[in-house]
């Protein structure tokens, strides 16, 4: 029977062969989800071929970043306390800036200065001999400010404390501006240095039952200074130049360790106020930018970290993390009950024009989280999720090519594959 002309014509449906299997097109949250029926085949004619997107395999490098809001200012700021009993009897002004050697406050005015380091003082260095890595910061401060005191017991060396209370001999005292006290450097054998540390009971046998015991040596270990007779000597110069006594003797509360030169951003005490509580709270002297962060979102945040800083003004400066604070304090918890941290981000180039002439406030800071370098990438439209599990790119003439994915950043995907090479066209949703 011969077909009626006017009969219609049969709608055309678009039917892609992969695998032996015909498959419907869908596109779900960005990527494209094939699904069929087993069994059947059929090829589109190619009138019957519908425009596609495509875009292109390229290689670049590929960052996913963590935007967050802060303040730009001079960074967190810590409490200064005072070690001694006493009355305050003078305090610096708000903004003012203190450097080594400076006077952070006086107490019976005596002044309190500010040394570089991180060791506090935590006892009273007098004796020739001590070791330790509070003389050390000692050390290190007064060859800073300009005092020659010779030279310093190397590693390795053995050294016996001698007590300024017991006189020498002939009643002289010091022997000069070199280390009095006994030293070997372990080469030579000389006081019969032993093989570790010793206790003063190891020396304790010795001598008449009635005479005291001499201090057992200390070996000196990397990170720590010795007390010879030159740094006391040269600590007495810089006592008597301040103003302070000039015992050759420094304790507690007599100067204040701080990690640099400060800036006061408060004061907590007054003139005639008792030494013993919180006198001032100082920032370091460098503009940097604090982020609060929760407690359990550190993961992707690490000291050292480049970052990227948005200016009030919209200009960008580059920086990097230099601290990520520990203490989730109750004071320091938002309002959810949730602890929070505080990251310090230090600027590459604090004295650029843009960062002196901001004003302190907030800026947003980009945190890289995750990066790769030369990798080959394809907007994340490209992804076919595949029904069997895994992903897939299309290239224009239908074929499928599966790939592994990377880092998603951006609307972009890292992807790899035996097949997939830089500059390949496949089809994308967008």
């Amino acid at each position: 029977m011969r077909r009626n002309e006017a009969s219609p014509r049969p709608r055309r449906r678009l039917l892609l062969t992969v695998s032996g299997a015909s498959v419907v097109l869908a596109i779900t949250a960005g990527a494209v989800v094939w699904t069929g029926r087993h069994g059947q085949e059929s090829r589109a004619s190619a009138d019957e071929r519908v425009h596609v997107t495509t875009a292109v395999v390229e290689r670049a490098d590929l960052s996913d970043t963590l935007s967050l809001g802060g303040t730009l200012g001079h960074g967190r700021s810590r409490v200064v306390r005072s070690g001694k009993d006493g009355l305050v009897t003078w305090l610096p002004r708000i903004g003012a800036e203190v450097t080594r050697g400076g006077q952070l406050f006086r107490v019976n005015d005596n002044p309190v200065p500010l040394l570089y380091g991180s060791t506090p003082l935590y006892r009273t260095l007098r004796d020739e001999g001590t070791v330790g890595r509070d003389v050390k910061v000692l050390v290190d401060n007064l060859r800073k400010l300009g005092y020659d005191f010779g030279e310093q017991p190397v590693v390795g060396s053995w050294v016996r404390p001698r007590p300024a209370a017991t006189p020498t001999s002939d009643g002289a005292g010091a022997e000069g501006e070199t280390a009095s006290a006994d030293v070997a450097s372990g080469k030579s054998g000389q006081d019969a240095a032993p093989s570790a540390r010793p206790t003063a009971a190891d020396s304790a046998g010795a001598g008449s039952p009635a005479a005291s015991p001499s201090p057992a040596p200390v070996q000196v270990r990397r990170g720590e200074g010795v007390l010879t007779a030159g740094v006391i000597a040269a600590l007495k110069r810089w006592q008597s130049r301040t103003g302070a006594a000039a015992t050759g003797e420094l304790g507690p509360g007599d100067a204040i360790v701080l990690s640099g030169a400060v800036r006061v951003g408060g004061l907590l005490a007054e003139p005639g106020d008792a030494a013993g509580g919180d006198l001032l709270s100082v920032t370091s002297t460098v503009r940097q930018v604090t982020v609060p962060l929760k407690a359990d979102a550190t993961g992707s945040v690490r000291r050292g970290n480049k970052v990227t800083v948005t200016l009030p003004d919209n200009s960008t400066v580059r920086g990097h993390v230099t601290a990520l604070s520990s203490d989730a304090q109750s004071a320091d918890q938002n309002a959810g009950g949730e602890p929070q941290l505080t990251v310090t981000v230090g600027l590459d180039d604090p004295d650029a024009e843009p960062v002196r002439d901001a004003d302190s406030g907030s800026v947003r800071v980009g945190f890289t989280s995750a990066a790769k370098k030369d990798v080959l990438v394809v907007p994340v439209g490209a992804l076919l999720a595949l029904s069997e599990g895994g992903y897939a790119l299309q290239r224009p003439g239908g074929r499928l090519l599966p790939v592994e994915t990377g880092l998603f950043a951006k609307g972009r995907v890292e992807v790899s594959g035996p097949e997939i090479s830089e500059g390949l066209r496949v089809v994308t949703a967008s």
